[in-house]
């Protein structure tokens, strides 16, 4: 409720400004370098000690700003009361001298408040409200009541403008925002929820809910400032927790309502139960059918029902699933034979959307069965003593009903043929090797067949034991400043492991060893690590390094280039990607590097401008390329590229490059074809030539046929239309689109 003068004393607005300035000068005193404002008929001045009063406001909201105009003394009453904003200037006053309308008595800045504001004296004690409250609200305000005989009352209040926050965003484990429902989770798993809260002043408060219960979370860092990220991990999540609903709080107020964001939690099940349906499990007859039926349920989503004999999988059934989900039901149509004999059927509900989710029921039947194999190498080898150049036996031993009618060999899943003449000797179960490369390392299984299937063995790893090789893709080559320590790694494969390194050194006068103390070996990593120190010209050249083990010492040296370290290479080969209207993607093929480990600069200057609008430097040894995002759209820029070491940059790489204007879009989609009138007339002359054309030829062939004489018609050549792709350059044909396969030089 607002109060509402009765008055009926005209008051011209200009009067009222009037009032108001003249109440703001006052009648200056200036005692000790101190200013007291006072306006007549004040009898004094009563001044406000100690802190102000705090009032609190949403933003958009009200502020109530309250101020005591209740006169201290009987016979007395409040004529003027004047607020300041800072204490600088007044923004609204009410004027309660003599009789004045509603309209009259109230006066305020137009250019701050508007209508935003009112003064209030029927509520107690009397306020100043102020609607639609803008952060500029903010700050401290002063209330001055000039009384008709006590002294003028000041009195402080200190408004905060509180800024709520955005409404919550719920991002999962991939960083994706989930909109309503998160997951799926499999049981057992974890759940990671982050809840990002942006803006907010004072910051805010981000709280988790799981119904009415309060869930313990942690801050996490934010991308900037303003940005508040609060991390919920539940673990092990159960059936219980299917659909259960998550929600993040944040607020900084007691004011307004606190904003949330809510998610539902969808997960996937693993089979509760599996069973073969079957009475007792009795024995099965040969050739005869049998419907086996098999249940599962509790798997979310339905679980997939599958039948393996012994681990072949039968594709011999159907499936069924309940009207809720919660149970699947397989029928399997099974037709054994003696050859099955003590081999085991299994049920399997398996759902892949989970970790374990597989369940299985088994039956052993009491029939025949296919052949079983056991591969192992001859009784009078060590397997882990064999080496290049020796001969290796291996032997398959078989059990089946009926007896086997084919063996074939594997080494690593690919089938051994037998060529005598390379040393490779197949017989039906027994396989020779002579003379044994590293190249035949690896696992060898043999199968055998017979009418009802196949058998397959065990898998045999064989381990050839060789001398030490060269890796082929490590450094080779070292830029080393004088005085400078520069570790070279010499790396090798070889089986078994190194058990010992020897390095030398060989400039362009001799070649020397150098001591076991200057150099470290780790057998684990089958590596060894020289610390070497140029000090003269002389102590540049060539290192080579050597590794032994039982095998024996490696023939041919690993061979490292030592050179004066120097400033890397420039870039080439630059190609610029992915242009939209604030970014732009650049790769380039780096240059040497100096022999020292280098990283890469990318600055881009606006073309026009010639101010930097981008400074990026890359990782050091990554790619030379880089992915600037921020600029501005429409914008022709010129970039440098550098390559950098300890040595220094590189010559710098000259790029041009833009980014697409607002309405622009560049893909690797086709052109729209256009028909100019350019086109319009070339296909017009194409097509009436094509008419001329086909009409004299048919001409020709009407006379040919009238002629005698001839026994065979003349070919025709064929004649083809220009395409679109004839008729335009694929520059024209989308002049936006600069390719990525040239090179621009500025």
């Amino acid at each position: 409720m607002r109060c509402h003068s009765t008055s009926t004393f005209p008051t011209h607005p200009f009067l009222v400004v009037l009032i108001v300035i003249v109440a703001h000068l006052g009648i200056v005193h200036a005692q000790g370098g101190s200013r007291t404002f006072s306006t007549r008929p004040l009898r004094g001045v009563f001044r406000v000690a100690g802190p102000p009063q705090p009032a609190l406001a949403v933003l958009q909201g009200n502020a109530v700003l309250p101020c005591d105009i209740r006169p201290p003394g009987p016979n007395d009453s409040a004529i003027l009361v004047i607020w300041y904003k800072n204490d600088v200037t007044p923004i609204y006053s009410y004027d309660m001298r003599g009789k004045h309308s509603e309209q009259s008595s109230h006066w305020k800045d137009k250019e701050y408040l508007n209508e935003r504001a009112y003064f209030s004296t029927v509520t107690e004690p009397a306020a100043l409200n102020i609607d639609h409250v803008e952060e500029r609200d903010e700050g401290e305000y002063r209330c001055r009541v000039d009384f008709t005989k006590s002294p003028t009352r000041n009195s402080r209040i200190h408004l905060t403008v509180v800024v709520p926050p955005h409404k919550p965003n719920i991002i999962d484990e991939r960083g994706k925002t989930v909109p309503t429902v998160a997951g799926p989770y499999e049981e057992d798993g974890d759940m990671r929820l982050t809840c990002l809260v942006s803006g907010g002043r004072p910051e805010p408060t981000v709280l988790w809910w799981r119904g009415e219960t309060l869930l313990e979370s942690k801050d996490g860092p934010g991308e900037f400032p303003a940005l508040r990220r609060n991390i919920l991990v539940v673990s092990k999540l159960s059936r219980s927790d299917l659909h259960a609903v998550f929600t993040c709080q944040a607020t900084n107020n007691n004011i307004s309502q606190p904003l949330s964001a809510s998610v539902a939690i969808e997960m996937h099940l693993r089979p509760l139960t599996v069973s073969i349906l079957s009475s007792e499990h009795a024995p099965l007859s040969a050739d005869r059918k049998y419907e086996i039926a098999c249940m599962t349920a509790g798997s979310r989503p339905p679980a997939k029902l599958f039948w393996y004999l012994d681990g072949k999988r039968l594709d011999n059934f159907t499936v069924e699933v309940s009207q809720d989900g919660n149970t699947t039901t397989s029928t399997l149509t099974l037709k054994p034979t003696l050859l099955d004999h003590d081999k085991v059927l299994t049920c399997r509900a398996e759902n892949s959307r989970v970790r374990d989710g597989v369940e299985e029921d088994t039956w052993k039947l009491n029939v025949w069965f296919v052949p079983i194999l056991h591969l192992e190498l001859g009784s009078n080898m060590n397997p882990d003593d064999i080496e290049e150049g020796d001969d290796v036996y291996f032997e398959c031993k078989v059990l089946a009903n009926p007896w086997p009618y084919k063996v074939v060999w594997r080494h690593n899943g690919n089938v051994i043929q037998n060529k005598a003449k390379d040393g490779v000797i197949v017989q039906q179960y027994d396989l020779a090797l002579r003379n044994v490369s590293r190249s035949q390392a690896g696992n060898y299984t043999c199968i055998a067949s017979n009418t009802e299937g196949d058998g397959y063995s065990n898998s045999v790893e064989l381990k050839i034991m060789y001398k030490p090789i060269c890796v082929s893709d490590q450094k080779r080559i070292y830029g080393v400043a004088r005085h400078e320590d520069a570790r070279i790694i010499c790396q090798v494969e070889a089986y078994p492991p190194p058990d010992s390194f020897r390095w030398a050194f060989n400039n362009t006068e001799e070649m020397v060893d150098v001591p076991q103390a200057r150099y470290k070996s780790s057998t684990r990593h089958t590596q060894s690590v020289l610390t070497y120190r140029p000090v003269t010209e002389m102590d540049y050249g060539t290192v080579l390094c050597w590794a032994s083990n039982t095998a024996g010492q490696q023939k041919n040296a690993c061979v490292f280039h030592i050179i004066p370290a120097g400033k890397p290479e420039s870039p080439y080969n630059c190609t610029l990607t992915n242009q939209t209207t604030d970014s732009l993607s650049v790769a380039c093929t780096a240059g040497f590097d100096g022999g020292q480990p280098q990283h890469f600069l990318l600055e881009v200057f606006d073309q026009h401008t010639g101010l930097l609008q981008a400074n990026v430097t890359s990782r050091e040894n990554a790619a030379a390329s880089f992915t600037v995002r921020g600029l501005e759209p429409g914008k022709v820029l010129n970039m440098v590229l550098y390559a950098v070491n300890a040595k220094g940059r590189s010559d710098p790489t000259l790029l041009e490059g833009f980014t697409l204007k607002i309405a622009e879009k560049q893909t690797g989609s086709p052109v729209p074809f256009e028909i100019t009138p350019l086109l319009g007339v070339l296909i017009g002359v194409v097509t009436a030539l094509l008419l001329v054309t086909t009409t004299i030829l048919g001409a020709l062939k009407m006379r040919s046929d009238r002629k005698a004489g001839r026994p065979d018609d003349l070919p025709l050549k064929k004649v083809s239309a220009p395409t679109a792709e004839d008729l335009y350059d694929a520059d024209d044909r989308n002049p936006d689109v600069v390719p990525t396969n040239k090179a621009v030089k500025w």
